[in-house]
């Protein structure tokens, strides 16, 4: 599982799922695997980004702290989501722990890029190529650095959070399949359900973005869209729950099964419709916080 963990990272189209393995290993073989199977995907990844940057002639501290910082501090965050001392906690809470975790670890290495001329390079060498072949205007190189930036800053802890969040989900259902160990702490869609003190913190990612249109702060501007972005997604899971558990009162409940993970892939790959669609669910999944939808019945009966 090291190794496959290894092999996806070094591909594009499967990196998105190169944690899902490590938690793989943790469902069917218990934690002490998932950790060697750590250690040696990490061991595995570092030799093939020192090669991949030697041979790009890009070595630099920056490069090598950039490409060595993420995939090992998001490894690191799962092994620690998993641990059997921290199942009591909810699992959105230990998922959106570890995507703070990662992301400040991974913190010095991305200042050091910002200030590092080789990777400034390296991306300013691969939008003015990109650019070329498309025939478009090469964009002004600093101005498209600054962005760049700040929209990393603004996204990539939430990035990190959905990428363990789904990680987990994911690993978890596939090594069900062959479980040797006890059930695991990972819920399932029907028995998602977020911690009520939670909408507080979502309530205060909110707030404080609306404080940063009136006193605008680099700082406070990026860690509430990053909060913001990932307890959405915490409650728009939790909305799908509820969508699935209407379906299946309605009868509806193979169907449900089927196109779910389909309804949840084009709306995360639909754009402005995906988001608001997205936004809705996340509304409905707040609501639950008042409102019982999955217990209450079509016959007025108490919940």
């Amino acid at each position: 599982m090291g190794a496959l963990t290894a092999a996806f990272y070094g591909t594009i189209a499967l990196a998105p799922l190169y944690l899902v393995p490590l938690q793989i290993a943790a469902t069917n073989r218990g934690h002490h695997t998932m950790r060697i199977s750590s250690v040696f995907a990490a061991l595995l990844i570092t030799v093939w980004q020192i090669v991949l940057l030697s041979r790009a002639g890009a070595m630099s501290a920056g490069t090598l702290a950039l490409g060595l910082s993420a995939p090992a501090a998001m490894i690191l965050a799962l092994v620690l989501m998993a641990l059997p001392r921290f199942e009591r906690i909810p699992f959105a809470i230990r998922a959106l722990a570890g995507g703070a975790l990662a992301s400040l670890v991974c913190l010095p290495s991305f200042i050091a890029a910002a200030g590092d001329e080789g990777v400034k390079n390296i991306f300013m060498a691969a939008f003015s190529s990109a650019s070329s072949a498309v025939g478009a205007e090469v964009p002004d190189t600093e101005a498209l650095w600054s962005a760049i930036k700040t929209g990393v800053a603004s996204s990539f802890g939430a990035i990190v959070f959905i990428f363990l969040f789904a990680s987990a989900w994911i690993g978890s259902r596939l090594g069900s399949f062959r479980r040797t160990i006890a059930d695991g702490d990972i819920p399932t869609l029907k028995t998602y359900h977020l911690p009520v003190p939670l909408l507080w913190f979502l309530l205060g990612a909110w707030a404080a973005l609306l404080v940063n249109r009136f006193y605008p702060s680099f700082v406070l501007s990026a860690v509430a869209l990053n909060a913001t972005t990932a307890l959405s997604i915490c409650y728009g899971v939790q909305g799908l729950a509820i969508a699935n558990a209407l379906a299946e009162r309605a009868g509806l409940a193979p169907v449900a099964r089927l196109i779910m993970p389909l309804v949840l892939i084009l709306l995360v790959a639909s754009g402005i419709a995906g988001f608001i669609a997205i936004g809705v669910l996340a509304l409905l999944g707040t609501l639950e916080t008042w409102i019982p939808f999955r217990t209450a019945t079509s016959k007025g009966d108490t919940p």
